[in-house]
């Protein structure tokens, strides 16, 4: 029953985090100016666009003395077995957009290898880091104009809103109460028989 109680409380405290989460800033604008690592391009599989299925173009890109992951849009793709063709961009060029906190998500099995070198199944900044030698931003950077964008991806909003989250922190921290009390009540029950 102590077990069930501390499980309960727990969630609560996780649900809240998750609500607390939602609540911070999503993104923030930015313009950089920088250089494309060509090199390091890497396709971020099952992306759609206007019913076609595609691939998420990732370029690392160099601004100042920081290096983050750009997100260039969405390419289609004719054949499973060989990735599009993305012309290099050449020299220091400016990027808008926006920078989002990137999480890496819950995977059974991250150590999967895709046949494909530089398709991925997810973005990961310390394979990225590993790849060019240097510290990658954990916060990745959806590109909205300037050189060498594709074709712009659509934001999606989160399905789960802070306010569920707290719904779910209530629910979870009542149900710890509950277990309390059930376990105050069984105590006095069995105090009264013994006596």
């Amino acid at each position: 029953m102590l077990l069930g109680i501390a499980i309960c409380f727990s969630a609560a405290f996780w649900q809240y985090q998750k609500s607390v989460f939602y609540q911070a800033p999503v993104a923030q604008s930015l313009h950089m100016q920088g250089q494309f690592i060509n090199e390091f391009n890497h396709y971020l599989d099952n992306q759609t666009l206007n019913g076609k299925v595609g691939y998420a173009l990732i370029t690392p890109f160099q601004y100042e003395d920081k290096f983050y992951l750009v997100n260039r849009g969405f390419i289609a793709y004719e054949d499973r077995d060989t990735l599009p063709i993305v012309p290099p961009v050449i020299g220091t060029v400016k990027i808008d957009g926006i920078l989002k906190q990137h999480h890496k998500p819950l995977l059974l099995n991250n150590n999967l290898q895709d046949p494909l070198a530089n398709r991925i199944q997810f973005v990961d900044e310390k394979y990225f880091s590993s790849l060019l030698g240097q510290s990658v931003s954990s916060e990745i950077f959806i590109q909205q104009s300037g050189h060498g964008l594709l074709s712009p991806q659509p934001q999606k909003s989160s399905y789960l809103s802070h306010h569920r989250h707290q719904a779910y922190a209530v629910q979870w921290l009542l149900l710890g109460v509950c277990g309390i009390v059930i376990l105050l009540i069984a105590s006095l029950k069995r105090g009264n028989a013994h006596a």
